[in-house]
């Protein structure tokens, strides 16, 4: 019917709305986080805005790509909706074992398929530290069925979002990206033993 249409036709409209209003305070708040991760690097405290109760931890770029994002603490909706988020129950990154930084797929971590083997992830810590790791094939796997151990052997990280790319609700799959440090000493493959789900990725 006409009124099932229009219905449908309206619905649209307001998810189309959700989704631009989403991105563009996706991208506005990345915009505050790099003015206070700046001002953090400069040994400074600084909130994004007044009301944050969340903190800058690292920012990640992907060179070759021209991407990049802060990560904030912890992985919150509310953090996820601002940035990457730092899962504070692993490593930081470039400490030992697997750090993991989950983030929304349609927006802070929409280029995350397109980097491929061997690029060059860059992670930058609030304590100043540089840090490069070297990236593996992308997979995908089960929520609760990840592979991460965040005590595996080695320095690693991951990255992590939902798939599949286009969709446009939440499902059970995740797509991550494996990568590890490039000047450790000492490295290894992440393990199944031990892993850790990943409920709270977007």
């Amino acid at each position: 019917s006409a009124a099932g249409i229009a219905i449908l036709a309206l619905h649209g409209m307001i998810l189309i709305g959700d989704g631009i209003f989403s991105k563009a305070k996706a991208q506005l708040s990345q915009f505050l986080l790099a003015r206070a991760f700046a001002a953090e690097l400069r040994g400074e405290d600084a909130k994004p805005w007044p009301w944050a109760d969340f903190t800058t931890e690292a920012k990640v770029s992907a060179p070759r790509l021209g991407k990049q994002a802060i990560v904030l603490s912890g992985a919150s909706g509310e953090a996820l909706a601002f940035g990457p988020a730092w899962l504070t129950n692993t490593p930081q990154p470039g400490d030992e074992g697997t750090s993991v930084i989950a983030a929304h797929r349609d927006t802070h971590f929409r280029w995350l398929k397109d980097v491929k083997p061997g690029d060059e992830i860059e992670v930058t810590r609030r304590d100043g530290e540089r840090l490069i790791f070297k990236a593996g094939e992308g997979r995908v796997v089960s929520w609760d069925n990840s592979g991460i151990d965040p005590s595996a052997h080695g320095r690693h990280l991951v990255l992590a979002t939902c798939w599949p790319f286009g969709a446009t609700e939440r499902g059970p799959l995740r797509y991550i990206v494996d990568a590890e440090l490039v000047d450790a000493k000492t490295t290894g493959s992440v393990q199944n033993r031990n892993t850790m789900p990943l409920s709270h990725t977007p």
